[in-house]
């Protein structure tokens, strides 16, 4: 008799501790490939700590968000360490991928990256390439007009120093 009532009572704790075990798992404790990496997790939001070396990746879905711990951030997010967690954040609007906040690799489309900014025109000076999205500087026999960019006394400087011969006139 005392067999089937320890059983009952193990039962009775097991479905009282089912809600908490619910709310927050530890690593290994299994939701399939949800909470890889995670310290702290909940079938409802996923991860909310990650391993130490891993970045914490929130996606949000209306006003539901969904945490999932990363080795790498996707595409249009950067990785920032911090003392605590390491978090995925998002670059700049016109950014498609990007070091920081303030320094993209490759710009969205319709913009052109130039010194890690996407502008939507490539300042003077420069040509956009379409096939890269990239502003770069003209070559000087791409410069219209001018050959020299010096003051013109720095050019006449250099023909009064200049020993060589001319030719005549």
């Amino acid at each position: 008799m005392r067999a089937p009532l320890c059983l009952l009572l193990l039962v009775a704790h097991a479905v009282d501790m089912l809600p908490l075990n619910r709310r927050k798992k530890q690593v290994g404790t299994g939701l399939g490939g949800n909470c890889t990496g995670c310290v702290i997790c909940s079938e409802e939001n996923g991860c909310s700590t990650c391993q130490q070396r891993l970045f914490l990746f929130i996606r949000r879905e209306g006003i539901r968000q969904y945490g999932k711990c990363v080795h790498d951030c996707p595409s249009s997010y950067f990785g920032v360490r911090g003392q605590e967690v390491n978090r995925c954040k998002k670059c700049g609007a016109t950014c498609e991928s990007c070091f920081s906040q303030d320094f993209c690799i490759q710009c969205k489309r319709r913009f052109f990256l130039y010194k890690g900014k996407c502008l939507p025109t490539c300042p003077l000076g420069t040509v956009a390439q379409p096939s890269t999205r990239e502003c770069q500087e003209r070559n000087p026999s791409q410069k219209k007009g001018r050959r020299d960019r010096r003051p013109r006394k720095d050019r006449r400087l250099d023909r009064t120093l200049d020993v060589r011969p001319r030719p005549p006139a």
